[in-house]
């Protein structure tokens, strides 16, 4: 039965199944190891045929790894299963800036919350000091911040964070998503504010492991608080077998793979950049700088993120990320996930083929 990209899309996932090249989904693909894989793969029936362990033991092995305590941090099969939570305990009336990760505004919606967009501009920089006043004015009790943002790629500094965290003390919750943050440069230890949980108490970060690690597949991701007592109740309300074996051997070893790690996301970030270098050769895509492994692209007038998606799914059995319904982009959006070097410039030279057979003048701007 063929598939149009509408129907791959709505599967979010399971691709494996389908004739197609993945550039939606943000991964790192140069991890994990084939050491890792090829070990996870011997232990393959001992661990299809064993429970897990609690969520505390399997919290305490990334908290080790970050340096805090075990009552600081609740581990959570994939970010989603955490954001859900979170909202349902934490959150009343979110400040959300658009255009960013849909489903925090997605599941404050669903579970009955207000909240209220911010716009940013066109080049999608944060306007801090307009985003506090949007927040207070508006009553909101918890913000949200993505960084870098998704799917802009934009990076609020650290700087801007502390100031946000400084001016919204008496907020229930200031939500920071560090997602994507080993891709946003070599120095993105210093760029995390995790160092700060203790000083400001309503901080709470969420990380989904499964995108930097490159374990989609495993469900991993955490959220990370100086407030024990919240992070006793997530705790409580995460159920008991939410993360499978195969994720908890991935967590007992990814220490051994540290090196390697930061290793990858050098990659990531090398194989990102040449992308947008890529992309800029294209005349009808105006792509937007990113400090994520992704790039967020705008088509000509006359093209649409929707009709782009389309062309390359049925013509090439690429998958992108149309973004034309999301929340802050018009139409004419769509995202491409960064893949290895050689796939990436794979991809360029398909849309440099779509643009050969594309009037010139269909140009961004014109």
């Amino acid at each position: 039965m063929a598939l149009d990209v509408q129907t791959v899309s709505s599967l979010y996932g399971g691709f494996w199944n389908v004739d197609v090249q993945d550039f939606c989904y943000m991964t790192n693909r140069y991890f994990p190891p084939e050491e890792f894989l090829e070990s996870l793969a011997s232990n393959l029936p001992a661990l299809v045929g064993s429970y897990p362990s609690t969520n505390r033991h399997l919290s305490s092995l990334v908290a080790e790894q970050l340096g805090v305590k075990h009552q600081e941090l609740v581990v959570g099969n994939g970010a989603s299963e955490l954001i859900s939570v979170i909202t349902s305990l934490r959150i009343e009336h979110l400040a959300i800036p658009i255009p960013t990760f849909d489903e925090y505004r997605n599941r404050a919606e669903l579970l009955g919350k207000q909240v209220s967009p911010y716009a940013m501009g066109m080049e999608f920089a944060l306007d801090v000091d307009g985003f506090i006043a949007h927040a207070l004015e508006a009553g909101a009790n918890s913000v949200a911040i993505v960084r870098p943002n998704n799917p802009t790629g934009t990076l609020v500094s650290r700087e801007e964070v502390v100031q946000m965290l400084r001016a919204f003390g008496e907020l229930d919750m200031v939500l920071v998503d560090e997602s994507f943050l080993c891709f946003a440069g070599p120095d993105y230890p210093e760029l995390s504010v995790a160092d700060l949980i203790h000083e400001y108490p309503n901080l709470v970060i969420v990380n989904s492991m499964s995108k930097a690690y490159g374990v989609p597949g495993l469900r991993l991701g955490y959220a990370l608080s100086g407030n024990q007592q919240f992070i006793a109740r997530l705790r409580a309300e995460v159920p008991v077998w939410s993360i499978n074996s195969l994720a908890q051997y991935f967590l007992e070893n990814m220490g051994t793979y540290a090196s390697k790690f930061a290793d990858s996301c050098a990659q990531v970030r090398v194989a990102t950049q040449a992308l947008y270098e890529g992309l800029q050769t294209v005349h009808f895509l105006d792509p937007y700088p990113t400090r994520g492994n992704y790039v967020l692209c705008r088509t000509s007038p006359v093209l649409t993120g929707s009709g782009i998606t389309a062309r390359l799914f049925d013509d090439f059995g690429v998958l992108v990320n149309d973004c034309s319904g999301k929340h802050g982009l018009d139409a004419r959006f769509f995202r491409i996930a960064s893949r290895t070097t050689e796939e990436n410039e794979e991809l360029v030279r398909i849309l440099l083929a779509v643009a050969s057979e594309t009037p010139a003048t269909e140009r961004v701007g014109e």
